[in-house]
């Protein structure tokens, strides 16, 4: 009875074959790609065409300081010479999305995708977060990365943009007929402080008035909150 199974179990096996592609391995004379340990180097691979030459990316979603890890993309070369170091893409440097400044621990690497025959590819973020805000929302994003490994563009369809929520124009008195200057400057200091200035968020101007108005910066000039804490200080 169970000799009578037997080719009942090789027909679908037959057909499973053609869907499979068989490849070698090389125990013999590997080629080693050598990376950051503690950044993940390997968590995802690659075999990619791009500038005209083979290359084998790396995804190490880990990379970066303690607190901020961003992750990044390696490239390491494939044939000529086996000394070839791999070198990092630096991709979690650049601000993807709707944001003007790189996002923190967003662990860019962690997969990776061919996408088309001129070079590119896709590497995703699943950690990318946007803040809007004291609120934070991680959508995660897909960054597309051309053959001379710079993002064009990126995929994130749950990612809103912030709306800017107001400017801000601040006019103070600077004749010191009412309050000390520096009394105004520590106002100034604590008011700031409370906002969450960002170009997509609350931008901040100020004006100071005495015997003549004085424009001191506009709206814009600043990126941060901490831009605009050491602007108050003088």
């Amino acid at each position: 009875m169970e000799l009578a199974l037997i080719p009942h179990l090789l027909l679908p096996v037959m057909f499973l074959t053609g869907l499979c592609s068989p490849f070698n391995l090389d125990v013999h004379r590997p080629r080693l790609f050598p990376g950051p340990p503690e950044a993940e180097f390997g968590y995802s691979v690659l075999q990619h065409v791009g500038g005209g030459r083979r290359w084998m990316l790396v995804g190490a979603p880990w990379d970066g300081p303690s607190g901020d890890r961003r992750g990044d993309v390696y490239r390491c070369p494939v044939g000529g010479s086996h000394s070839a170091p791999c070198a990092k893409g630096h991709l979690g440097d650049y601000p993807l999305g709707n944001s003007s400044h790189p996002a923190v621990n967003m662990h860019l690497g962690m997969s990776l995708l061919e996408i088309d025959n001129d070079g590119g590819f896709m590497a995703c973020a699943p950690l990318w977060s946007r803040a809007c805000g004291s609120s934070v929302f991680s959508s995660g994003i897909c960054a597309r990365v051309d053959a001379s490994f710079r993002p064009q563009g990126s995929l994130a369809p749950t990612a809103q943009r912030c709306p800017t929520y107001m400017d801000v124009v601040i006019v103070l008195d600077g004749s010191n007929s009412i309050y000390p200057w520096s009394e105004v400057q520590t106002f100034l200091r604590r008011l700031v402080g409370r906002l969450f200035i960002d170009p997509e968020q609350i931008q901040v101007g100020l004006v100071q008035y005495g015997e003549s108005p004085v424009h001191e910066w506009s709206l814009g000039d600043f990126r941060t909150k901490e831009e605009v804490v050491r602007a108050a200080r003088n």
